[in-house]
């Protein structure tokens, strides 16, 4: 009987304690979740920036080689243009010529024009 009177007792408090546990744990589990999650997170971040780093890494590397090939090519071009300036020049030199000639064929058209015209010679009739 004593025993039925403890258990009287206990299971009230054994359930009042339970209670208070499950309010005690679930905050906890709730802050448990968060922790974990925001850890997830961070690893995330942290996989993304190593990866970002690798990139810049890569682009760096490049960067030297890349520098020097565009100033090979400016020197290329620079001579380039050194070599092609003699032919600019007489392809110029070659407009002129083409414009003399076409105002010259255009003075001589006009002369043709301008020609008085011959007279006929005259029949025997006449």
């Amino acid at each position: 009987m004593a025993a039925e009177m403890l258990g009287f007792i206990v299971r009230p408090l054994r359930s009042v304690l339970g209670v208070a546990e499950r309010d005690v744990s679930a905050p906890l589990e709730e802050t448990e979740r968060d922790a974990v999650d925001a850890v997830k997170a961070i690893e995330q971040a942290t996989d993304s920036i190593e990866h970002h780093v690798e990139v810049i890494e890569g682009l760096a590397t490049a960067l030297g080689p890349l520098t020097e090939s565009v100033e090979r090519l400016s020197v290329t071009m620079s001579e380039l243009v050194a070599l092609l300036a003699p032919v600019m020049a007489v392809e110029r030199e070659a407009g002129k010529v083409e414009h003399e000639v076409g105002r010259f064929e255009h003075l001589i058209r006009l002369r043709r024009h301008e020609k008085p015209d011959e007279p006929e010679p005259p029949t025997p009739d006449s």
